[in-house]
């Protein structure tokens, strides 16, 4: 009984689990079909929205694209009236011109018929004057007792005479009228010129100022009891001058070269802040390596300045050069880019091709600089350094002709001159005070540089100072003494000078050693 009751409750249990499933079943079927139901209809709902929105975008699209379509209907309605006035108007005028022609026409017949009746009376009247000619002509030789032939041998010999006459003061007043007026155009071709160039002076001095951002760093420029500013001048061999100026001092040399190198390691010491004698040796090496490096790039931008490409880069570093070389007080670089510009300008008044003298005036001072030059003539190596590097045989030749003993004489050669003496002649160009200063300081530098054991020489001081360096090898202590002698006697006899000149021989010697 036990197990019948068991099997019934499993059975029951079963029918109510079976019973309770498919209830569940029934009602997860129910929930499916009503939630199936709603999205339909939710996505029935938005397909009609999007139908709506698809017909409002349609008719926005239609009413646009007519608008669009009435806007181009209207501008071309607009256009071909206007086009059809055009045309009217040219009709007009068409018909206007054609009126004019007819009346034309009608007055070059008029003038025809008249130039015929003019024509047949000219004729008539040579016949008679022919005729008359000859009658006179018989009668006047029935009474000179000459011929015709004799006669007109007779005429034209004195009216040869009389021609030759004529000829020849017609030619010498041609002659003097062309002279004066020559004269007159060249004045004004080269004053035209002139006014052309931008105004600048080319005179350069002996002094740069460098900037300081307080006047705390002039005493760090001083350094202690002075040992840097002796430091700065025995490495650059510039006179630095430190003074009341506010934020500024000056260095004063007649070498340009030196002052830019003095410049730039000053203003690299600023920059780093570390001022010392052994940092000053090591800065003013290295500005002394860049501003040599940066010859080349200052020739190319002269040349690129008057619009000149393809300079051998040996021609460029030579013009780099001019830039630091000044005679008579002024620069070499800036004299001749003004050189070149003045005779391109003078070339182009006149109708030439500017290129060959703008070229022959950049490079004709190129030979001041060239240091193989020995003794020759600076335009004379100029020219010859132009034809080694290719350059046009006319450029050549305008350089050359510079020189009194030069090339054949050209226009190119006749325009760079007028422009060599219209730049020197300027008021304010030459400074020969300032050129013999420099060839004063020149000739002292050169007489120490000459001794035995002399590594550098620098004139200082105006010149009232002569600092020598010498190698401790090859100069002993007691070797110092007479060679400053030696210096000062040479300097004596060779030199003319104001004043006393100071000469200074300095021998030091240095033990450098690395700990590793």
């Amino acid at each position: 009984m036990t197990f019948v009751f068991i099997g019934l409750g499993v059975a029951a249990a079963a029918a109510a689990a079976f019973f309770g499933l498919r209830l569940l079943r029934e009602r997860l079927r129910a929930e499916a079909e009503g939630r199936a139901s709603r999205i339909a209809a939710d996505a029935e709902s938005r397909a009609q929205t999007r139908l709506k929105e698809a017909d409002l975008e349609v008719e926005e699209w239609r009413s646009t694209a007519e608008a669009r379509f009435e806007s181009q209907t209207r501008q071309k309605r607009e256009e071909q009236q206007r086009l059809e006035e055009r045309l009217k108007e040219q009709e007009r005028n068409v018909a206007r011109k054609l009126q004019l022609l007819d009346q034309r026409h009608q007055e070059l017949d008029e003038r025809e018929a008249k130039l015929k009746e003019r024509e047949d009376r000219a004729s008539s009247l040579e016949k008679e004057a022919h005729s008359l000619i000859q009658e006179r002509r018989q009668k006047l030789e029935r009474v000179a007792g000459l011929t015709a032939r004799d006669a007109r041998r007779e005429l034209l010999r004195e009216v040869e005479g009389e021609a030759r006459q004529e000829t020849s003061s017609l030619i010498r007043r041609i002659e003097e009228e062309t002279l004066a007026e020559a004269g007159s155009r060249a004045r004004r071709i080269v004053a035209e010129a002139i006014q052309r160039l931008p105004a600048s002076d080319l005179v350069d001095g002996v002094i740069t100022v460098v900037k300081l951002p307080s006047d705390d760093m002039k005493g760090r420029i001083i350094g202690r009891e002075g040992r840097n500013i002796r430091a700065l001048e025995m490495a650059t061999g510039v006179d630095v001058i430190v003074d009341e100026t506010p934020q500024s001092i000056v260095l004063s040399s007649f070498d340009p070269f030196r002052r830019a190198v003095a410049q730039m390691a000053i203003e690299r010491l600023i920059e780093d802040g570390r001022i010392h004698p052994a940092r000053i040796e090591e800065m003013v090496a290295r500005a002394r390596s860049e501003v040599a490096e940066s010859l080349d790039a200052l020739g190319e931008s002269a040349a690129f300045e008057l619009g000149i490409t393809g300079l051998p880069h040996r021609l460029q570093r030579l013009l780099g050069k001019l830039k630091y070389r000044m005679v008579l007080g002024y620069n070499l670089l800036d004299h001749s880019v003004e050189v070149a510009r003045l005779a391109s300008q003078m070339a182009m008044l006149l109708g030439l091709h500017p290129e060959v003298v703008m070229r022959a005036g950049l490079l004709h001072e190129i030979g001041q600089v060239e240091e193989s030059r020995a003794d020759t003539h600076p335009i004379l190596v100029s020219a010859d350094l132009a034809g080694k590097f290719n350059e046009d045989p006319r450029v050549v030749q305008a350089i050359l002709a510079l020189h009194a003993t030069g090339a054949e004489p050209s226009v190119d050669a006749a325009l760079l001159k007028v422009a060599e003496k219209a730049i020197l002649a300027r008021p304010g160009e030459k400074d020969t005070s300032l050129q013999g200063f420099m060839e004063r300081m020149r000739s002292l530098e050169a007489i120490a540089s000459s001794f035995h054991g002399v590594t550098r020489a620098f004139a200082m001081r105006s010149g009232k100072e002569v600092r020598v360096l010498v190698e401790a090898d090859a100069v002993s202590d007691g070797d110092v003494v007479t060679l400053s002698k030696e210096i000062t006697s040479r300097i004596q006899k060779e030199v003319e000078y104001p004043g006393a000149v100071r000469i200074s021989v300095i021998r030091e010697t240095r033990a450098v050693d690395y700990a590793t």
